[in-house]
């Protein structure tokens, strides 16, 4: 992880007002992250959002009209990538993405907020995956997932707008990281998601 940029555009970079983007080192990306408050403790989904940078992502910022400027280096180190600095513009297309736009946390499992409306027949239990686990905290460097297990989703339920879904998990465990793949969920328009990954840090149950 490296800088982190609060979406303050108001619409000028999409839908994702008030979300964090989140710079990467060793895969030269960019994620975006959505926080909420749980038992007065903040916690949150983190997603996939835009990668293949020239090198690694340090900094971000806005420019008035809603683009963002990523400074990169890879100081050396190793990441993803052809040069070892450089600065890129990302710029907003105005084109809807098929996106997950939140994923909050409820007491018996997680609601799904999309950028568009879901195609009813992919809106199903059948249609996701789902782990979770967590890491050895301690002083030596990194960490495997440990204490991994799949979580089981017994219900799918989708909102009256087709926008949200509501899945029913049996199992939540507070205190572990619980990943998400969406593979069959489809838009209205049968188009599948931009990103079908989503990684929600439950330290909280509500």
């Amino acid at each position: 992880t490296t800088g982190i940029l609060c979406d303050s555009t108001k619409g000028k970079f999409g839908p994702f007002a008030g979300q964090l983007f989140v710079g990467e080192f060793a895969m030269s990306a960019i994620n975006r992250v959505f926080l909420e408050k749980v038992g007065g403790q903040y916690q949150g989904a983190c997603f996939p959002f835009l990668g293949g940078f020239d090198c690694a992502v340090l900094q971000m910022t806005w420019l008035p009209d809603g683009s963002m400027i990523v400074g990169e280096t890879n100081r050396g180190w190793n990441s993803l990538g052809t040069r070892s600095y450089g600065l890129q513009k990302v710029r907003w297309n105005g084109k809807p993405s098929f996106e997950i736009l939140k994923m909050e946390a409820l007491s018996d499992g997680f609601r799904f907020t999309f950028t568009q409306p879901l195609q009813k027949a992919s809106a199903t239990a059948a249609s996701l995956e789902a782990s979770s686990y967590t890491y050895l905290y301690h002083s030596k460097y990194g960490s495997p997932e440990v204490e991994t297990q799949p979580v089981k989703i017994s219900q799918a339920s989708l909102s009256v707008d087709a926008t949200a879904l509501t899945v029913k998990c049996d199992n939540l465990r507070a205190g572990y990281v619980h990943e998400f793949h969406l593979p069959g969920v489809r838009s209205a328009a049968g188009q599948p998601l931009a990103h079908k990954e989503a990684y929600y840090t439950l330290n909280r149950i509500p």
